[in-house]
């Protein structure tokens, strides 16, 4: 198959799942049809970054070590997983920075999802037709198809688990935390704009070394 062709039918996937899992229940008049809502295109874009550079993830999840309900053990573990299975390296899939972070155009993704039935779109402009939100809706239909192929879909299940480990420690930051606290990383932060944002992999190995006195 096509390259261009594999990482479209990649995005549509990424894309979706994220809406999917991080979006909340809701009930609009607008679209009786839809059962979950996820407002702000900026979370989507500080989300998928994460899945693309799971080194960027670790590195967040080894910063979470510092509060005190954080169960240390499962982050070390998890991080070494990600690391053992090289996925900084086969997983990884670059992201140019613009003004404000990791950004990569999904205009196409959210076309192809609502042309299929699986999303409803509204935008929100203020008084000068400025967009001030985006908000993205799953419908019941993509819902019905999630519940009957989520746990039989192999090609989904990576993607999946990422999503909900994502969501178990970052679930409830807002787009512009998560932008925040990926602007703590010199490397990210210090990207110009639209230039990719470099891997991360060592800073990661050493920051686990400090903490945990194992090498990855």
């Amino acid at each position: 198959m096509d390259l261009d062709v594999i990482r479209k039918y990649k995005d549509r996937i990424r894309i979706f799942l994220i809406i999917y899992f991080f979006s909340e229940p809701c009930s609009d008049s607008e679209f009786l049809d839809c059962c979950r809502v996820l407002h702000t295109e900026v979370k989507i874009q500080k989300l998928d970054f994460l899945i693309r550079n799971p080194d960027y993830l670790c590195f967040m999840l080894l910063e979470l070590c510092g509060q005190r309900d954080i169960n240390k053990l499962e982050i070390k573990e998890i991080v070494g997983d990600i690391f053992h299975s090289y996925e900084p390296k086969i997983r990884r899939l670059e992201m140019e920075k613009f003004f404000f972070g990791a950004y990569e155009d999904i205009d196409e993704v959210i076309s192809f999802l609502y042309s299929v039935g699986y999303i409803k779109f509204k935008m929100k402009r203020n008084s000068i037709l400025k967009l001030t939100e985006k908000s993205f809706y799953i419908t019941n239909f993509a819902d019905e198809k999630m519940k009957v192929y989520m746990n039989d879909a192999l090609y989904l299940k990576w993607y999946i688990d990422r999503c909900l480990l994502i969501k178990k420690y970052f679930g409830d930051y807002s787009g512009t935390q998560l932008k925040n606290i990926q602007y703590k990383i010199d490397r990210y932060r210090d990207t110009t704009y639209k230039e990719y944002i470099q891997g991360i992999e060592e800073l990661v190995q050493q920051k686990y070394y400090e903490m945990f006195g194992e090498s990855l």
